[in-house]
């Protein structure tokens, strides 16, 4: 399998990237699958409550929810990449978006300099996304617009990524920059992360179980509770 990384800021270009390639893989009757980073680390893709949810507060180690259009492993702790990968068998592309930390080769999407030379390493193969049709942008290496021209960057893809099979030595992972892969919420005001924190603001329990809320049934909580702090202080 070649495995790519695509990485870059909100809104420059990476998930429409993947979209495209994923398009052009498929035309050529080739295989592909993806693995989304996510930064947060408070996501969880469980909802709180839920009988999965519960299956693991428990104590299971591996859960799985089948439905009847889809299959879902849940696992209570990070996976290193090489064992994920392994999921992967039999693909003839991997798509890593977001995967900083991967020591595999990488497609830069940004919108300008500043913000694609500090994510370029020596694994860097090209630029994508917004800064691909910038071209009173200097950049170091090629770049390619996937929305109009899918087909030469998979060419591209193909004379410069090796197959590489899963193995102890993808979970090497690269040295963190600091202010790209820090820790924590991702460094581009992650509005995923505000979102969890505002929910997290008021949670109402009903017999030892939360309470759904509507965001207005949470501001009109949390303006009361805060009410009550002042009239105690």
């Amino acid at each position: 399998m070649k495995i790519i990384a695509i990485v870059g800021i909100r809104q420059s270009g990476k998930t429409s990237t993947v979209e495209a390639l994923i398009a052009a893989i498929r035309r050529r009757g080739q295989r592909v699958g993806t693995c989304k980073t996510v930064f947060c680390p408070t996501f969880s893709i469980d909802k709180p409550g839920s009988n999965t949810a519960r299956h693991l507060r428990a104590g299971a180690q591996l859960v799985a929810a089948r439905a009847k259009h889809e299959t879902a492993l849940i696992r209570p702790q990070a996976t290193p990449l090489s064992e994920v990968l392994r999921a992967f068998a039999g693909m003839d592309y991997v798509l890593l978006e977001g995967d900083y930390l991967a020591p595999v080769a990488r497609l830069v999407a940004a919108h300008r300099e500043a913000d694609a030379l500090p994510r370029t390493n020596a694994l860097t193969l090209a630029y994508v996304g917004r800064v691909s049709t910038r071209t009173e942008i200097a950049l170091p290496l090629p770049r390619f617009n996937a929305l109009t021209d899918a087909d030469a960057l998979l060419d591209f893809l193909d004379a410069h990524v090796k197959d590489t099979e899963p193995s102890p030595a993808l979970d090497a992972a690269l040295p963190p920059v600091p202010g790209v892969t820090d820790d924590g919420f991702c460094q581009c005001g992650c509005h995923h992360a505000q979102k969890q924190q505002e929910q997290e603001d008021v949670q109402v329990l009903v017999g030892g179980r939360p309470l759904s809320l509507t965001p207005q049934q949470r501001a009109t909580l949390l303006a009361w509770a805060q009410g009550q702090t002042q009239q105690q202080s």
